[in-house]
């Protein structure tokens, strides 16, 4: 087995910005693939043997991850974005993870931020649920190239950042693969750092609640709208909003919900592409 490190980026021209995902050790004893969205004028290009790259003209993050996932080689992929550092023994925490859960598909580890806390509330060790996925971001994720190539599971084109739905895009992309049956994994050790940004600070925000009201919608259909009323009175007992904004935030959650259903309506909700320029 091998591993490849799936990275999404925009506009680079050099592969400078990987020394500093790499301060433990050199970048080019890993395999790596490079998504650089940008524009014809800005192309990335790869003199390093173990580090490919493919330039695209589309936005959005989950554009990017699929296309790396479609475009990856390795045995094992690791989910990656441009401003996370990788801790010590990266490749053989991750090898070993896989060599002790042979049946595993998919392993999630974990992060820490930049005063080394653990970034998110993370689950104990051992076999993921619907509620252990809500905690994982993407670059902790890991999986089986061949068995997520087969099950066709890829990110929602219209979850993420870039997209309708400007949120939610791990979790929709665990949970394709948690309801098609695949074998999920959490182990309790520390890959990589992300700078230090609270996955609560924007919860109150109007783009947060608009992805979340629709992934509600997806889920649980018309019980989307009370999760929507008690969601707000959540943040309002948590200071993330102001009584005075729940008139505004509910019409947000209720876009959410109707925009989630027209997509719905046209079948174009769960499409996947990719594009690509040399």
């Amino acid at each position: 087995m091998d591993i490849e490190i799936l990275i999404s980026t925009m506009f680079k021209t050099d592969l400078s910005f990987l020394e500093k995902m790499f301060p433990y050790e050199h970048y080019s004893g890993y395999n790596i693939l490079i998504i650089n969205q940008t524009t014809k004028g800005k192309i990335l290009k790869s003199h390093i043997k173990n580090v490919r790259v493919i330039n695209s003209l589309d936005r959005g993050s989950p554009v990017s991850r699929n296309l790396a996932i479609r475009k990856a080689e390795a045995d094992i992929c690791l989910m990656s974005d441009d401003d996370v550092v990788y801790q010590p023994n990266l490749k053989a925490t991750v090898m070993d993870a896989y060599k002790l859960n042979p049946d595993i598909d998919m392993i999630s580890f974990e992060a820490i931020d930049e005063q080394g806390n653990p970034y998110a509330n993370y689950s104990h060790e051992g076999r993921h649920t619907r509620k252990t996925l809500k905690h994982i971001y993407t670059w902790v994720i890991s999986f089986r190239r061949n068995v997520f190539s087969e099950r066709n599971v890829f990110f929602n084109h219209y979850f993420g950042v870039g997209s309708v739905f400007k949120g939610e895009t791990e979790y929709l992309f665990l949970r394709n693969a948690y309801d098609k049956g695949l074998k999920m994994y959490h182990v309790s050790k520390t890959i990589v750092m992300h700078p230090n940004e609270s996955s609560g600070r924007n919860m109150g925000s109007d783009n947060a609640i608009f992805a979340r009201a629709a992934l509600h919608q997806r889920f649980y259909s018309n019980l989307s709208y009370v999760w929507l009323i008690k969601y707000l009175f959540f943040l309002i007992r948590h200071n993330y909003i102001k009584i005075n904004e729940i008139p505004h935030k509910f019409r947000i959650g209720l876009k959410g919900v109707k925009t989630y259903k027209v997509l719905k309506n046209t079948g174009v909700i769960d499409k996947v592409y990719e594009g690509e320029i040399n």
